[in-house]
């Protein structure tokens, strides 16, 4: 396991790492001079012949080295904690970016709600009950063996009859719980993966789930996942209780032990012991609960591990932006799913520049497929798709992006204001640009009439737009991009026929005002397509 985290960590962070096992020992360090600075101080109490001045003067020298020593403590806790904020930062980052870059595909084929629970609380998780139990083990077990060590030249029999006793129930301990934490931490994390994925479920669909009035169902789920998580923590906590039993019973067992050898003065023998005791107890119960904790949070290894592994290198073409002058040519394109499912083949199509060319075909024939395909999203298994001649590769995906626009049937909506909407990024936005494309788009009237102006909220997920504004919005994002090829992937079929027709008259202004503005719409509708050139039947694979 050591190993494993170990070459998670970034190079940069490896060399830190040096630098923090050093401050963990100087504090296991620290923390074993503060309990042997109470060892004289005890000694005068229990010497008899110590004046009340010398205690006194010790008590002082004491607590003035305790002071010292618990803010040189601090300190070093505070490397400590920034090395493990440093790298939850890093990892939380590294797993966001690299799951966004393993495409749409990828995406597709995960849970959103897992996604994010594993970079925002699986990435914490990691540091917070990995990172730091390492750390408290690390530094309490330097400070136990320190303690150990101390006692066993101090007075070798106690010491070793104290090690006989502790380092048996120490193993017994780890030998019972290992496997279980470790089953149990899994089924938390899937427990809570099942319950953020419930209450998510629940807020989005509301009105579905009210009308349907099965609300119960889902609070059903929302209790059995709360049950699954208190059963798991519960089990947890059960086994946490033991080290605090276990050391303590070693300790007890150390002092009657050291009692019955009868050796020395008993009374001081026990007194120092009871002061080693002092430190000795919560450091074994801190080495036993921060490893039951690592166990049971093991599982954010692996899934750490497979988040920041970076995805296979795509070759990148040097930097140079597409030029679309001419035409989008499809030649023989075909396309079949991971699994095998081959949707379609033998799709050739040239789309002209400046030209409105429908899409049509049957649910299920692969018309949103074949948009992903033109947007570089997808890799074609068949054939190639050349704009002026240049082959579309994920090389150079980015450079073509720069020149498209996409509006789909659900269009995305940001939690910000309108302007930050449309500008989609692209901060800060350019107020008279936004205002521009909003009255190309026939949203002008109703932008100067919102409370805020450009400045209001729309909402989370847009919910205080209607279907008809969304859809300009999407328009206008395209627009204010100054794409140069827009795709519309049936971003008319949730819309009423009145609001439709304004959208389909909106865009053939748009094209009568960009002569050179390219439009690829796919529609379920005739109506739709109506404002198209060409149309395309992906089924017959012909134009029209």
């Amino acid at each position: 396991m050591l190993k494993e985290i170990f070459r998670l960590l970034p190079p940069a962070e490896r060399r830190h790492s040096v630098w923090v096992a050093l401050a963990v020992l100087v504090r296991a360090m620290l923390d074993f001079a503060g309990v042997a600075a109470l060892i004289p101080l005890l000694l005068a109490v229990l010497r008899p012949g110590s004046s009340r001045g010398t205690m006194l003067a010790l008590c002082g020298a004491v607590m003035l080295f305790v002071v010292v020593k618990n803010g040189l403590v601090v300190l070093l806790a505070r490397v400590e904690s920034r090395f493990q904020m440093r790298i939850y930062r890093d990892f939380s980052r590294r797993m966001f970016v690299n799951y966004y870059r393993r495409g749409l595909m990828f995406l597709k084929s995960k849970s959103s709600v897992q996604l994010g629970h594993e970079v925002n609380y699986v990435c914490y998780t990691f540091c917070l009950c990995v990172l730091a139990p390492l750390f408290r083990m690390g530094g309490e077990a330097v400070l136990v063996l320190l303690m150990i060590a101390a006692l066993v030249i101090w007075e070798p029999l106690a010491g070793l009859l104290l090690c006989a006793v502790l380092i048996p129930l120490a193993l017994a301990y780890v030998l019972v719980v290992r496997k279980r934490l470790r089953a149990y931490g899994r089924e938390e994390l899937e427990a809570r993966r099942r319950q953020s994925r419930t209450v998510v479920e629940a807020f989005r669909g509301y009105a579905e789930i009210e009308i349907a009035q099965s609300f119960g169902t889902s609070l059903s789920s929302f209790d059995q996942g709360m049950e699954a998580i208190t059963h798991s923590r519960l089990r947890m906590e059960r086994y946490q209780l033991f080290p605090q039993f276990l050391s303590e019973a070693a300790i007890v067992a150390g002092i009657a032990l050291l009692i019955g050898t009868g050796r020395g003065d008993v009374g001081i023998l026990s007194g120092v012991f009871a002061v080693a005791a002092f430190r000795l107890i919560p450091a074994m119960r801190g080495i036993l609960n921060s490893w039951a904790t690592l166990q049971n949070a093991s599982h954010s290894i692996d899934v750490v591990a497979e988040g920041i592994a970076d995805a296979p290198a795509e070759s990148r073409e040097a930097e140079q932006p597409f030029t679309f002058t001419r035409s989008i040519r499809l030649e023989n394109l075909g396309f079949a799913f991971p699994d095998g499912g081959r949707l379609f083949g033998g799709v050739n199509l040239e789309i002209r520049r400046g030209e409105r060319i429908g899409v049509r075909g049957a649910s299920g024939s692969g018309k949103s497929t074949l948009f992903n395909l033109m947007l570089g999203f997808f890799r074609p298994t068949e054939g190639r798709i050349c704009i002026d001649g240049r082959e579309l590769t994920a090389g150079n995906r980015n450079a073509w992006h720069r020149l498209v626009g996409y509006v789909p049937q659900e269009i995305f909506i940001i939690e910000g204001s309108l302007a930050d909407n449309i500008a989609l990024g692209h901060l800060p936005p350019d107020r008279d640009k936004v205002l521009h494309v909003l009255e190309q788009v026939q949203l002008r009237e109703w932008a100067d009439a919102l409370p805020q102006g450009l400045d209001t909220p729309l909402g989370e997920y847009g919910s205080r737009l209607s279907g008809g504004q969304k859809q300009r919005i999407g328009i206008a994002r395209a627009l204010y991009k100054e794409a140069e090829v827009l795709f519309f992937d049936e971003a008319t079929s949730a819309l009423d026929s009145r609001t439709e027709q304004e959208i389909n008259s909106a865009l053939a202004a748009l094209s009568a005002r960009y002569r050179e503005l390219t439009m690829i719409i796919i529609a379920h509708r005739e109506s739709s397509l109506e404002v198209c050139d060409r149309v395309f039947d992906l089924e017959l694979n012909q134009v029209t």
